[in-house]
């Protein structure tokens, strides 16, 4: 068949939804499906913006692409030392001024607004020439949720489109976590309701959201199912930087950890005064302090990462504070052969527990100081002593199939 994917992220930009939107690629793919791609146009000033990070370029069709609204380049956040055509590159003070300014809108923006502030740029499609005739599926991927947007506008200008419509959702609507519930809750619903009213498929990250989805909109639960997100590449065969005998045994977290939506100072605490080392990496609101055996780094590029997770003997995910959905550091970290360590929070922490344990595949613990010891100690155990692999239910056909229903 041939596949248009749509998502307002370019596979250029680092972030949890190109590893995700990746997945999904792959396994069409390698399904034997033609795809093309249609995302907006890679920002090379955006902070996420990451050439490395699009390694599937060789697997598709054709990537168009479509061009931001000018407000909404406005609202960016910049790289240091990039140009905003304000005029002001050269006043720091401005500059300051222009960040706070923006963070401000933002922030109006995320308050106000049902979407996020990328539907901004969902009118330029029209200026893309594409034949969306040819296309037997057509599959929205969000984040952002402006992405079925993108498709929305497809089919309702399109005169006589046949094609199939497929939401895959990474994170919801109106049980989305970082949501805050205010006024706007039942026009959010009744936006979502809609949205979903009008795809074939609908196809959530996790069975625990996909049950929430379908309690919430008994109507349309006959057209919802999950699609579990997979391994980020082909690690398994990487070698590991150490052996068993080198010590201290290196533990790695990667990832973002805003303390509103995960909790990491019990892995942080867990690593004072341990024999084994922790480095802690990505994007925060905290300030934690290194130490001896804890190095504590900002977000990095993509590649990066990937050395970083490579070099680490023991790969640490923690779950959310609350909600339904499963990190997708899970699930990408099954293709390296070595220990994972899942640490369960939240609350459906047990049912959680219960579905991860299915997999056979990772070290589950509490959020906790004392389990999350327990759970190194008993990584560090199978050190040399268990091999790990690939489970078929994280394998990009795998999902690709969940997403078609095949």
């Amino acid at each position: 068949m041939q596949i248009l994917f749509v998502s307002m992220t370019p596979f250029e930009h680092n972030t949890s939804a190109t590893i995700q939107n990746k997945g999904i690629v792959r396994g069409l793919v390698a399904l034997g499906h033609v795809v093309d791609t249609l995302t907006l146009k890679p920002q090379e000033t955006s902070l996420s913006y990451d050439v490395s990070m699009n390694d599937i370029g060789a697997l598709t069709r054709n990537s168009y692409f479509f061009e931001p609204d000018k407000k909404y380049q406005l609202l960016m956040a910049k790289k240091p030392g990039s140009h905003d055509n304000s005029g002001f590159e050269g006043s720091n003070f401005y500059r300051t001024i222009l960040r706070v300014g923006r963070s401000s809108v933002k922030y109006l923006v995320d308050s106000l607004s049902i979407y996020d502030a990328q539907k901004a740029n969902v009118k330029n499609i029209s200026k893309v020439n594409i034949d969306y005739h040819k296309y037997d599926i057509i599959i929205s991927a969000s984040d952002p949720k402006s992405s079925h947007l993108i498709a929305k506008r497809i089919f309702r200008k399109t005169s006589g489109l046949n094609s199939k419509w497929i939401q895959y959702w990474g994170d919801p609507m109106f049980h989305d976590i970082t949501r805050t519930s205010d006024w706007r809750n039942r026009i959010v619903k009744y936006h979502e309701r809609k949205l979903i009213s009008q795809a074939d498929r609908v196809i959530y990250a996790s069975p625990l959201t996909l049950q929430v989805q379908q309690d919430t909109f008994r109507e349309f639960s006959h057209k919802m199912d999950y699609a579990s997100q997979v391994y980020a590449g082909e690690f398994k065969n990487q070698p590991r930087s150490r052996t068993t005998q080198d010590k201290p045994i290196s533990v790695g977290y990667f990832g973002a950890y805003r303390s509103n939506i995960r909790n990491i100072v019990p892995l942080y605490r867990a690593a004072q005064g341990a024999d084994f080392e922790l480095t802690i990496c990505g994007g925060t609101d905290l300030s934690l302090m290194g130490s001896d055996n804890v190095r504590i780094l900002d977000a990095v590029p993509y590649e990066e990462s990937v050395k970083l997770e490579r070099e680490s003997d023991i790969l640490v995910c923690i779950c959310n504070l609350r909600g339904t959905q499963i990190p997708g550091k899970i699930y990408y970290y099954t293709a390296y052969d070595k220990p994972i360590i899942v640490a369960l929070d939240g609350d459906f922490k047990d049912e959680l527990r219960i579905y991860l344990s299915s997999f056979n595949r990772f070290i589950l613990c509490d959020n906790n100081e004392k389990s999350i010891r327990a759970a190194i100690t008993e990584a560090k155990a199978h050190l040399g002593k268990v091999h790990y692999e690939l489970v078929d239910q994280l394998e990009p056909e795998y999902m690709a199939r969940k997403i078609l229903g095949r």
